[in-house]
């Protein structure tokens, strides 16, 4: 049994890893062109911000460590953290990456069921926070404070 597994995860992974492969490219040629300031404006407006954040976090490929950078600079400039709790819950939950597995794995209707719920999910945590804003205050790096100066 234990074999089976570990052949069937083997197989997976190796047939998965050319995904994996454009995934990583697709985030970095992402991240290359698409500048900080131009998903700040994005996500300007913290109603409008959750939502779009939330479909944001649904379609960016690759590992959410990637954009963790990104969100506190965006967080240090002002992008209220009830966007940043949304975008990291949605990339998290969801992620284009895993979309080819699952729908191979569990069929199109459990995927297109799983992300609406992830999105939802999402958008809840976005105005959990929202409320909550004035208790949770993000610790700020030494290079934030410098750079938040400036």
């Amino acid at each position: 049994m234990i074999i089976e597994i570990l052949y069937l995860t083997l197989e997976r992974f190796l047939g998965f890893l050319p995904i994996l492969m454009v995934a990583i490219v697709v985030g970095k040629v992402f991240r290359l062109y698409i500048s900080e300031d131009k998903i700040g404006i994005l996500l300007k407006g913290e109603r409008r911000s959750i939502m779009g954040a939330s479909l944001l976090g649904l379609v960016t490929p690759g590992p959410l460590a990637s954009y963790l950078p990104l969100l506190k600079v965006l967080q240090i400039s002002g992008l209220p953290l009830s966007v940043v709790a949304t975008f990291i819950t949605s990339q998290t939950l969801v992620g284009p990456l895993r979309a080819f597995l699952e729908v191979n794995m569990f069929g199109l209707t459990f995927f297109i069921f799983r992300v609406a719920a992830s999105f939802i999910i999402a958008i809840s945590i976005g105005t959990c926070f929202h409320f909550l804003d004035k208790f949770v205050k993000p610790k700020i790096p030494l290079s934030g404070r410098r750079a938040h100066r400036k």
